[in-house]
């Protein structure tokens, strides 16, 4: 009789396309934000404009993180889909995006001639060890090691984000005790977990009243600057990141290894 594992509730991935589909409106919710945010700004509404670029950078990071998802990169975990809900998880995943390269044509381009250069290169690598096999020469050849892919590394705040992401927030949504480490307590990821983003959007919105009853942070301290700088990041990320990009690779290998052995995540 064959033995019955524990399912994983990561396992419990939603069908392709219903992420697909989620996906797609998620983004075109987003676009439609941004383009509400450009028409406010030439306006001169720029406490509003600024609010609604937050909002629809917020929206690419869901559609972003369920990409994640879909690629089979992040597990279907109730915590994860509860941090599409946390702001300052959509930040911080907004962080990520921003160092992953956009989708254009032109590095669409680039990556696919790296790609098939690699391809070429460990396809040659492997004819030549199969010419050598049939010649009885079993040992590696020193002057012909294998091909390897690109080394790359996580920018600090882009790993900063994900450890905070993984450890203090998904540990947190699970009503676990979040894991703090003395690396993550500055940075920008630390002001975006601390919620610097999330006060900016609120004050673009509310007029806030002190302890005193005097006027605190108000829409009226919003400048042009902030407010164009806001809905730039959305523009962005709005294109979404190449999904085969060397950067993306090494993403989607890392988040496994960093969500792996997460407490809870198997059911009978």
């Amino acid at each position: 009789m064959n033995e019955v594992l524990p399912q994983k509730v990561g396992d419990m991935k939603p069908k392709d396309d219903a992420l697909t589909n989620s996906i797609s409106e998620t983004v075109a919710n987003g676009k439609r934000l941004l383009e509400d945010a450009k028409t406010l700004f030439d306006w001169d509404r720029f406490s509003t404009a600024l609010a609604l670029a937050v909002l629809s950078q917020e929206e690419f990071a869901k559609a972003f993180l369920l990409q994640l998802v879909l690629d089979d990169a992040l597990p279907w975990l109730p915590e994860v889909q509860r941090s599409m809900a946390r702001h300052q998880c959509k930040h911080l995943l907004g962080l990520v995006m921003e160092w992953l390269p956009p989708f254009d044509w032109e590095r669409l381009s680039e990556q696919g001639k790296r790609n098939e250069e690699r391809h070429a290169a460990m396809m040659g690598w492997l004819q030549r060890r199969l010419e050598r096999y049939k010649q009885g020469k079993f040992a590696p050849d020193p002057n012909d090691p294998e091909p390897v892919e690109p080394d790359f590394s996580f920018p600090p705040d882009v790993a900063t984000a994900l450890n905070i992401y993984r450890h203090e927030e998904i540990e947190r949504l699970a009503a676990r005790s979040p894991w703090k480490d003395d690396d993550w307590a500055s940075g920008t990821a630390r002001k975006i977990a601390d919620g610097s983003i999330d006060r900016k959007k609120q004050s673009a919105l509310y007029v806030s009243i002190t302890r005193t009853g005097e006027i605190g942070l108000h829409p009226g301290l919003i400048t042009r600057e902030e407010a164009a700088q806001e809905i730039e990041k959305a523009q962005r990320l709005s294109d979404g990141p190449i999904t085969f990009s060397d950067e993306y690779r090494i993403l989607k290998q890392a988040l496994p290894q960093i969500f792996a052995n997460l407490p809870g995540d198997e059911i009978a």
